[in-house]
């Protein structure tokens, strides 16, 4: 008897923004179509419905006893490394039987690369489509922020990754809350750098009121600096190439649970193996380090 693939959790920040929140539930929907033989479900951590319990809920009712969950995050800010682990544990408890295994966040990836600059493009329009064009263009991706300083490097990372071989003049960073600098302060350092076309890109999946937040904080700016040609860009949004990344990332995911069942059958032949964790059970060791 073949054993059925782990079902796919989808774990999300969570919204007041409705449009955002209805946004995730499409992806997650979108994803189900995609692949309709496997069980697929997804809740936010707060903020939003349906929460994460509920989703685990959901998929526990359809006879699911295995999942891979899979953080709809960018960076492994606190929510991807404490929040979800911890929610993740607590329905663990309270649904005895079943297992998890846990997924990277997203992350630059070159995927998600190519879609921030499709994202540039359709801002600047006919005016970014030439080497000589772009070499102009200063690009500020501006991400959510964090107290973790890690989280707010990835951001820096995912900068240097978008300007490496793509013509801009420079891609600087600034962040719409919880660390420096923020939306202004980062065009202010654009300006000094030279920036004569700036275009404010911001690193979020979906709409939102962060996102709404730096469109209009750039709206502000621009109207206090009329000498300087500022152009705000759209969010990466529920392309195809954000739902292969998830995809990718379950796959991921379930290939380690593979392997540590393949390590613990050894072990069971007489091999003692000391890196063997009981499936279902989080730690930062054996889920990020892929």
């Amino acid at each position: 008897m073949t054993t059925p693939p782990p079902a796919l959790l989808i774990a999300g920040h969570g919204t007041r923004d409705e449009a955002g929140a209805e946004a995730f539930r499409e992806f997650v929907r979108q994803l189900g179509c995609r692949h309709p033989q496997l069980p697929v479900s997804g809740g936010f951590l707060a903020l939003s419905s349906p929460p994460l319990g509920e989703a685990v809920t959901e998929l526990v009712g359809q006879g699911v006893r295995r999942f891979a969950a899979v953080p709809l995050m960018l960076v492994s800010a606190g929510h991807a490394t404490d929040d979800i682990p911890a929610a993740l544990a607590r329905e663990k408890e309270r649904n005895p039987g079943i297992s998890y295994t846990y997924g990277r966040p997203l992350g630059p990836h070159p995927a998600l690369l190519s879609v921030l600059e499709r994202r540039l493009e359709e801002a600047l329009g006919t005016q970014g489509r030439t080497p000589g064009d772009r070499a102009e263009v200063t690009v500020l991706l501006v991400g959510r922020g964090s107290t973790d300083a890690g989280a707010n490097a990835e951001v820096h990372r995912a900068a240097r990754l978008l300007w490496e071989g793509r013509g801009y003049a420079g891609v600087e960073t600034a962040f719409v809350s919880l660390a420096a600098p923020d939306v202004p302060s980062g065009l202010d350092r654009c300006v000094k750098l030279g920036a004569r076309r700036i275009v404010v890109l911001p690193y979020f999946l979906f709409p939102g009121v962060l996102p709404e937040r730096v469109r209009d904080q750039t709206e502000g700016w621009a109207e206090a600096h009329p000498e300087t040609e500022v152009r705000s860009a759209d969010v990466i949004g529920p392309v195809p190439e954000l739902l292969d990344l998830v995809m990718e990332r379950y796959e991921e995911a379930v290939k380690g649970d593979h392997d540590r069942h393949d390590r613990h059958s050894h072990d069971q032949h007489g091999h003692h193996d000391h890196g063997h964790r009981q499936q279902g059970t989080h730690s930062h060791a054996d889920t990020h380090a892929h």
